[in-house]
């Protein structure tokens, strides 16, 4: 069985879990739009252009997990003075909470609309969870897994902004975008990828 044909049989066992297509987009840490290439297409029209990027070797292991952050929380350092980690749920949460251990920082959790997200126009919206530090009036630094498109960082970076808060920057594990921002925001990242 090929890796796509893996993808696409994973991607339906989510959507008969019950998961949104946005969910199974950040369960396989791909875009919405090959979500639902996996979930729909025949496989004769060509795929969206996407990077595939299987993290499990670091996330199974609360160890490689733990030094993964503390890669991330000495990026973050450099960054400024943050008071608040903002995790981005569900894959950016374990990351964010050892970050936010690492340099002693409070920690915030945000949920995506992407979450909520099944279908082509979508009212969801994003939400910090009310059980973790506010961001208002404090320096921030968004902790996500992965950047696919960069649409996350912003919608959270804009959440924050709204709430009087102020990011310094987006730190992940790998940006398959690329870029050294998103929007101004300037992103940390452990792994770069690069098409050629």
């Amino acid at each position: 069985m090929s890796k796509i044909e893996e993808l696409v049989e994973r991607a339906k066992q989510l959507k008969e879990k019950g998961l949104t297509t946005g969910e199974i987009a950040d369960e396989l840490n791909i875009s919405r739009d090959t979500a639902i290439w996996l979930l729909t297409s025949s496989r004769t029209e060509r795929p969206p252009s996407d990077i595939y990027v299987e993290l499990k070797s670091i996330n199974g292991s609360s160890f490689r997990l733990r030094e993964m952050a503390r890669i991330l929380a000495d990026m973050v350092l450099d960054a400024g003075d943050a008071d608040v980690i903002v995790g981005v749920a569900t894959s950016g949460i374990p990351v964010a909470t050892m970050v936010a251990e690492e340099i002693g920082c409070e920690l915030s959790i945000y949920y995506p609309k992407k979450l909520k997200w099944d279908g082509e126009e979508s009212h969801a919206r994003g939400t910090f969870s009310e059980n973790f530090a506010n961001v208002s009036g404090k320096a921030c630094v968004i902790v996500d897994d992965i950047i696919t498109t960069g649409k996350t960082i912003h919608e959270v970076a804009e959440s924050i902004r709204k709430r009087g808060g102020n990011v310094l920057a987006a730190a992940v594990i790998v940006d398959k975008r690329s870029h050294d921002d998103v929007e101004g925001i300037p992103v940390l990242s452990v792994l770069k990828v690069f098409r050629i």
